[in-house]
């Protein structure tokens, strides 16, 4: 095993501290290699605001390429709270780990990548969002999980990552339904209820919450909040 937790800020302060301090927290508590990735020209990258969370795609392209097998993606607004082995040990059991969103795909992705994937809005107010995509582990090189990425990344390269944040003025689509895009998780999301991946519970390992806020329970490893 070949393991790795990854991350990415843009050049702007509180993004740029925010990494500063997942690293310090995974001192202790990784014991493999944390790679931080600061400005899309890092890993080239097209820029946030012409694809949006392409460096997503970007960031693993580059530690797959350096032949790492087990990888976490976290937010830079994650830091760990106690030792993260439990959440390797799953992504190397069942290959993948993500967490529930609470919410549907159908809410958050815009007609254009409806009909990318070929699906109605119909079907997609079925498919249950994973949740928190700044928190996502793969076992890339098992088939299952590296055809998610594989199949997710290409619809980064067809454009299915844009769209606005709200639904304002219907220009993301005229069906009320739809709130707005989330970009990644739109696609992502689509893509593993298609592939029957599973979602571990909401609040399972990743708790939104600050360093001095009550952890909800023993499981969670992770939080989240922005500096």
């Amino acid at each position: 095993m070949k393991k790795c937790i990854i991350s990415f800020a843009n050049s702007r302060g509180n993004y740029v501290k925010s990494l500063a301090r997942l690293s310090e927290s995974l001192r202790n508590n990784f014991d493999g290699d944390f790679l931080a990735f600061v400005g899309e020209q890092s890993i080239g990258a097209p820029l946030h605001s012409e694809n949006p969370y392409a460096f997503k795609i970007y960031a693993w392209y580059e530690v797959i390429r350096r032949g790492y097998t087990h990888i976490l993606w976290l937010d830079s607004s994650c830091f760990a709270i106690k030792n993260t082995k439990p959440i390797f040990d799953k992504i190397d059991q069942q290959g993948y780990i993500m967490q529930e969103a609470g919410h549907m795909a159908g809410t958050w992705t815009n007609d254009n990548a409806l009909a990318y994937f070929g699906i109605s809005r119909d079907q997609a107010m079925k498919m249950p969002c994973y949740g928190n995509a700044g928190f996502l582990g793969l076992k890339i090189n098992d088939p299952w999980p590296n055809h998610f990425f594989t199949t997710w990344a290409h619809s980064m390269d067809a454009g299915m990552f844009k769209g606005n944040w709200t639904n304002e003025d219907h220009l993301q689509s005229s069906d009320e339904r739809c709130k707005g895009h989330r970009h990644d998780m739109s696609c992502g999301s689509i893509i593993a209820n298609d592939l029957g991946m599973k979602y571990e519970s909401g609040q399972r390992w990743l708790q939104y919450g600050g360093v001095f806020d009550e952890v909800l329970n023993d499981s969670i490893i992770i939080k989240a909040q922005g500096l």
